[in-house]
């Protein structure tokens, strides 16, 4: 009984040593993983109201953060027989990490527990020293990104038109105004055609009395010459 459960339990090993696969960002395979932190963080809006307190009606998730402190050098020991050795590894790996922050797209970054998909590089930042050696310490951190999908909708006709009926609003009428407005000329040019006419009979009546008036004096003084028999 004990070497079977011996046997089951060497196999579970094999299983997973055959699943584990080297940490790698956007394709870039690094030889170790020497530290990982995952943020999960949120953000509580704060509203200020009359009473003189702040409430707060919702709590809004920030996007995932994750930090990673990666190990590459020219010969690896976990993947040896999976990366092998090679003098230039170092600045390849080095220049497609820069390359990757250049392009500004999103990427998939595989860890042993998990894997995450659409993450943008915030920063990367890479260490060498006398320590190091040949080697080279790369701290990533990665963030995230909700992407969204745009839709067309298109709006009915008779969302666009007025009214309860949703017929148009059609054009005001201006016909009574001119009316009156003609009226009100007519009985002004009426009113100050009967006051010409008016002055005009009068300034007659005036001319044709001084005209009578006139004759009556002359056949007066006429009367008084031929008694007197001037003529």
């Amino acid at each position: 009984m004990a070497q079977r459960e011996f046997a089951k339990f060497n196999s579970r090993v094999k299983k997973k040593k055959k699943k584990l696969k080297p940490v790698a960002i956007a394709g870039i395979e690094f030889d170790a993983l020497i530290d990982q932190q995952k943020t999960l963080s949120a953000t509580i809006p704060v509203y200020p109201v009359e009473e003189g307190f702040p409430v707060s009606d919702t709590i809004i998730l920030d996007p995932l953060t994750l930090q990673m402190t990666l190990y590459v050098t020219n010969t690896p020991v976990t993947w040896l027989k999976r990366h092998g050795a090679s003098k230039g590894r170092v600045n390849e790996v080095s220049n497609k990490i820069e390359d990757m922050w250049m392009d500004r797209k999103l990427v998939k970054i595989v860890t042993p527990d998990a894997i995450y998909t659409t993450m943008g590089i915030t920063s990367i930042t890479i260490k060498k020293s006398a320590e190091l050696g040949y080697s080279r310490e790369v701290s990533v951190t990665a963030q995230k990104v909700r992407k969204t999908k745009k839709k067309t909708v298109k709006v009915p006709k008779y969302k666009l038109k007025s009214g309860q009926t949703k017929t148009k609003a059609g054009k005001s009428q201006t016909s009574p105004t001119s009316k009156r407005s003609g009226s009100s000329n007519s009985t002004t040019s009426s009113s100050t055609s009967s006051s010409s006419t008016a002055s005009g009979s009068s300034s007659g009546s005036a001319s044709t009395s001084s005209a009578n008036s006139s004759k009556k004096s002359q056949s007066i003084l006429y009367g008084v010459a031929k008694g007197l028999k001037f003529l």
